[in-house]
């Protein structure tokens, strides 16, 4: 396929909603999340990031979900029942091919609540990942967790997950609601991407918190029923207008290969009066 600097992607149109069925995430229920400053709960920036991978999919295809990668900031709250409009355009192409965009998702009222950049390489990244590069943490789980306590390269307890065909069909069809064929028999890039959240409720016993960021590598395709391994480390810590902020560095793991690496930025400890 041919690719032109300032080409538009593919519009995606969404009403966005909270799937409080699979949740542990207090900031997802309304009258919780009003004690913070927000107008209701607030929809999971994982499920951002899926709804925003829609045009990368529709104008890349397979490509991008076997080597290509995409880093969203989460800017605003976005509300259940919101209509969500993801749109971008291609910023470069490279001479070998390499494929650059930027893309944005933005509300009802035209405010930009969420921004990514995506790439596609010519090629696969290499070398991947191993099991031996993320050693499972043996630290007890669901934890307290402050700044003090946490401990930066500290390795986390490793989440296992049964990916199967019925397990993905409800997530594509009822969480997000994304019906493009190429999911019939490939792994969706925002199930891949909830891991991280799964990884952090597991390992520390927080009752709510914010997806601030989320940076995914895809380095293989699913397509197969099978065991899938989170593991990962403390990267980063740091506390910003009464915020607490927590970095993991992470890699999802079918049996052989290394599906995707992901750097994932959450608050933990949310500041009164945050929204």
């Amino acid at each position: 396929m041919h690719f032109s600097v300032g080409a538009s992607l593919p519009e995606h149109r969404i009403k966005a909603s909270i799937d409080s069925v699979d949740s542990s995430n207090r900031i997802q229920d309304d009258e919780y999340a009003r004690r913070y400053g927000f107008r209701a709960g607030l929809v999971p920036g994982v499920s951002i990031f899926a709804y925003m991978s829609r045009p990368l999919i529709e104008l890349m295809g397979r490509e991008w979900l076997e080597r290509g990668s995409a880093e969203v900031h989460f800017l605003r709250p976005i509300y259940e029942g919101e209509e969500i409009h993801v749109g971008g355009v291609i910023t470069s192409v490279a001479d070998d091919g390499a494929l650059s965009l930027d893309y944005r998702a933005s509300n009802n009222q035209g405010a930009t609540c969420g921004i990514g950049v995506a790439k596609l390489p010519p090629q696969k990244v290499a070398p991947e990942p191993s099991l031996e590069d993320y050693p499972a943490g043996r630290a007890k789980l669901n934890r307290p967790m402050s700044l003090d306590t946490l401990q930066v390269g500290e390795s986390l307890a490793p989440v296992v997950s049964e990916f199967n065909w019925n397990i993905h069909w409800q997530y594509c069809r009822k969480t997000i609601r994304d019906h493009h064929p190429l999911y019939e028999r490939m792994m969706h890039p925002g199930w891949l991407a909830n891991r991280a959240s799964q990884i952090l409720a597991v390992n520390y016993g927080i009752s709510a918190w914010i997806d601030v960021s989320s940076y995914v590598q895809n380095l293989n395709l699913l397509e197969e029923e099978c065991t899938i391994e989170t593991r990962g480390r403390v990267y980063d810590k740091f506390e910003r207008d009464g915020d607490h902020y927590v970095v993991l560095d992470l890699a999802v793991f079918a049996p052989q290969r290394c599906l995707a690496t992901l750097r994932y930025t959450a608050i933990f400890r949310i500041a009164p009066n945050a929204a």
